[in-house]
């Protein structure tokens, strides 16, 4: 009976979260949301919540039709129930397939993951399915052996290997860099690409895939804007004499 209370109070909770998604959550990619830690462990259990957010965002990219359910007419009904999904997706950071002692278990990642990908499939939309799952996967902590992302992800990552999921993951790390300072050239990117260094060579040889669709590319991408940053200051230094 004590856990029915539990569940119905969280459930409660989850459910006001996600009315006050806005107030709370921020706009996507905000740098110190308050958070929906009710609304997250909710959506974990009940994954169609996330398909469903995924489906009032994006439309089909197949010929199919949704179920009726899911059909509206009226173009403001569907432009608020597309900003209630995008803001939903946008506020979740706990990654799910946790075990019961709270920690991210590879297997109940993995069938999270598999569920919401066949989920996403059906509804014509899995492109954009395993975009937004990437977004998600790129909260993911550092590992025990201090190497990004942590044990249970990279596994999971690397036995499902979607390059779609890859792009979600390398743009929301983008998004969520935070302020940015300039120093001389391109010195704070190259202090940004160093941490990917070292976890490419941590992996390379045990989850290639992570390595080569999310890591090298961020990588590459901080190097070159380091680059590009050196020519710019070499080119004020020589207009400036």
């Amino acid at each position: 009976m004590f856990c029915r209370v539990i569940e119905f109070i969280n459930e409660q909770m989850a459910v006001l979260e996600f009315h006050y998604i806005e107030a709370l959550a921020g706009k996507w990619g905000a740098s110190e949301p308050r958070g929906v830690p009710h609304l997250e462990k909710y959506v974990e259990e009940h994954p169609e919540m996330f398909v469903q957010a995924v489906a009032w965002v994006y439309k089909r990219t197949d010929e199919g039709t949704d179920p009726e359910d899911m059909r509206l007419t009226d173009p403001t009904h569907i432009q608020n129930r597309a900003e209630r999904g995008y803001r939903l997706l946008g506020a979740l950071k706990r990654i799910p397939g946790r075990n019961k002692q709270g920690d991210i278990d590879r297997d109940e990642l993995v069938r999270w993951i598999g569920g919401v990908r066949s989920a996403c499939s059906e509804l014509g939309r899995q492109k954009v399915g395993d975009h937004a799952l990437g977004v998600l996967m790129s909260h993911a902590p550092v590992g025990r052996d201090g190497v990004w992302p942590c044990e249970s992800v990279r596994d999971a990552l690397e036995r499902i290997q979607a390059d779609d999921m890859s792009s979600g993951i390398t743009m929301g790390l983008f998004n969520s860099r935070g302020a940015h300072w300039r120093g001389k050239g391109g010195d704070q990117e190259r202090e940004m690409a160093e941490p990917y260094r070292k976890w490419m060579n941590a992996l390379q040889f045990s989850h290639p895939f992570v390595v080569s669709s999310i890591l090298k590319p961020m990588f590459d991408t901080y190097e070159r804007h380091a680059e590009i940053h050196d020519s710019e200051d070499e080119i004020q230094r020589r207009m400036r004499h």
